[in-house]
């Protein structure tokens, strides 16, 4: 499945990598093998809104206005519009498109919460989030791995799904290999030996460690 033309490379390249983690992140949650198609299938066209949005907002170095910011919001409902006309099979793909900028304390896009957020949206905007910190940005350089870890943990359960934030830090190694594969880096990502996340005051070596015992939630 290819990502429509319009798209700009860096942006289908976050979408790959958003898709890869969110099949992972399906997998290891033990979701049926038609679920995890769905779930992929979505995730690698949850942006596909930001072919309405000009390139030199998408691309913008600095802060956006709040105009401009309005009109980047749009990109979820857009594609969610787009997908809505699509087959059957990707409906739910619409959903993701539409809320995977939602958050779980009502703070997202349109302000839903906790179960009014779609399960697929809920889980590929923990993807979406952990390759936006961790990949290079016009507006910012990418975070390291300590950096990321620690601010997702501090998301867990209040923003983000608790349960696909620990899946993910707690499997960090296999995450991992997908950017490697996907950005021909390898040198660059080194786990510290030393490297510690936090969730709810809970605080240890780091799950990708061996022997770690560490678990946010």
């Amino acid at each position: 499945m290819n990502l429509p033309a319009p798209l700009p490379p860096a942006e289908q390249a976050h979408c790959r990598r958003t898709a890869a983690l969110s099949e992972l992140l399906a997998r290891l949650a033990s979701l049926p093998d038609s679920e995890v198609r769905t779930v992929t299938q979505s995730a690698l066209v949850h942006d596909i809104g930001k072919t309405a949005i000009p390139a030199d907002i998408l691309f913008k170095p600095g802060p956006l206005t709040e105009e401009e910011r309005a009109l980047m919001r749009m990109h979820t409902t857009v594609g969610a519009h787009i997908l809505s006309h699509t087959h059957e099979t990707m409906r739910t793909a619409s959903a993701v498109a539409l809320q995977h900028h939602e958050r779980l304390d009502g703070s997202g896009y349109l302000g839903l919460r906790g179960s009014e957020i779609h399960p697929h949206a809920k889980l590929v905007a923990v993807a979406d989030v952990f390759d936006a910190l961790l990949s290079p940005r016009p507006y910012k350089r990418p975070w390291s791995i300590r950096r990321t870890g620690t601010y997702m943990s501090g998301l867990a359960g209040v923003k983000l799904d608790a349960k696909y934030v620990r899946l993910l830090l707690d499997n960090m190694p296999q995450a991992l290999e997908l950017y490697r594969k996907e950005m021909h880096i390898t040198s660059k990502i080194r786990i510290p030996t030393d490297y510690t996340h936090r969730g709810r005051g809970e605080t240890g070596l780091c799950c990708c460690r061996k022997n770690s015992t560490l678990s946010i939630g």
